[in-house]
């Protein structure tokens, strides 16, 4: 059984993947981490920001058919 979720990626990450808007279909009860190491195969991961649905998750959350993601980096000035 697999999900399709919608991803959305900072203007920032667009070296990462050929389009800031898309979706990915994926296996059921894939985590977050997962779903980054299989769509972005170089990238490290850890300093990435996700929010499922609005809320800024962890690397473990489970993701369901139909969530909407967005992934960001922490971007500092001053």
């Amino acid at each position: 059984m697999t999900i399709t979720v919608k991803v959305e990626l900072m203007s920032a990450l667009r070296h990462l993947h050929d389009k800031t808007n898309f979706e990915a279909e994926l296996p059921d009860r894939v985590t977050v981490e997962t779903m980054l190491r299989s769509v972005f195969k170089e990238a490290d991961i850890e300093h990435l920001r996700v929010f499922v649905n609005n809320e800024q998750v962890s690397l473990n959350k489970v993701l369901k058919d139909g969530d909407e993601i967005w992934i960001g980096v922490v971007v500092g000035g001053g």
